[in-house]
């Protein structure tokens, strides 16, 4: 089914119509083309420093004004989010990977011995708080974009491992998994080439709202000084920098929060347009 049924209009209505995928779309969009513009072009260094310029208002000049150091802030913003979308990118990538196949692992010797590890482990993992493990293990293993990556990734593990165990049992359940283990078929080659393209589905979908939570993380890590190190600039840190400058500056503040807000929003908002279009049950009741 590829189109819900529109009862006020009689007619259909496509999921990628829905304002939260539109919505959502845009600005996603929007996030990722800045990003990648600003490996070519911004407006000024990011990490250029002009005294004389401190501290000044958005302008025709520089847009969203200047810092403490007289760095431009918008040219700032654009390589954060290239930066904030690389970590993001590379955590989800972590924990999609890894926790996936502990997923379908698990599925596969459900109710055994290795099945029980990998989820106890993932409860146990998904006990603590995720953004106060990920400050002890960049505090351990030290600050930096990289520490920051596998700490978000390392948290994302048990949010896919029980994600795909949980659908890949259904999948296993399916008369077609009969017919391919009459046809001769080994657990590794039915989970490779039925069970997993059944559940990718919702695995992307999972991937989109875990990539604004890693948004969030590495904001959170950055702000603590535990992320992104200077001089690359880092959302999280400009927020930092700014609280001095609350009160008689508060751009500074404003534009690197909306840029985290819009980004956690509009990943989201991506996620629920992708799930309507994936969970039929859902169109049908819209």
């Amino acid at each position: 089914m590829s189109a819900a049924v529109d009862k006020a209009g009689g007619g259909k209505r496509h999921w990628w119509l829905s304002p939260s995928f539109v919505i959502g779309a845009m600005l996603s969009l929007a996030i990722v083309a800045m990003a990648l513009v600003s490996y070519v072009w911004t407006p000024y260094s990011p990490t250029q420093m002009a005294i004389l310029k401190r501290l000044q208002g958005p302008s025709a000049t520089n847009w969203f004004g200047t810092d403490q150091f007289g760095r431009d802030v918008f040219s700032m913003i654009m390589v954060g989010a290239r930066n904030s979308l690389a970590v993001g990118l590379g955590a989800v990538g972590i924990g999609m990977v890894l926790g996936t196949g502990l997923g379908l692992i698990a599925a596969v010797r459900r109710g055994g011995i290795l099945d029980n590890i990998i989820m106890r482990t993932a409860d146990f993992t998904h006990a603590f708080p995720a953004v106060l493990t990920a400050i002890m293990m960049t505090a351990i293993a030290g600050p930096g974009m990289l520490n920051a990556v596998v700490a978000i990734g390392v948290l994302n593990l048990p949010y896919f491992a029980r994600l795909a165990r949980g659908a890949a049992l259904q999948v296993w359940t399916q008369d077609f998994i009969q017919a391919a283990r009459a046809a001769g078929l080994n657990s590794r080659q039915i989970t490779l080439h039925h069970v997993l393209p059944n559940i990718a589905g919702i695995l992307v979908v999972q991937a989109t709202i875990q990539f604004a939570l890693a948004v969030l993380a590495e904001a959170g890590l950055s702000y603590l000084g535990l992320g992104t190190q200077p001089p690359n600039p880092s959302w999280g840190r400009m927020l930092n920098e700014a609280q001095t400058f609350m009160a008689t500056q508060p751009w500074l503040a404003i534009f690197p929060g909306a840029a985290i807000a819009l980004t956690v929003l509009g990943f989201n908002l991506l996620g629920d347009g992708l799930r309507d279009a994936i969970d039929p049950r859902l169109r049908r009741s819209r």
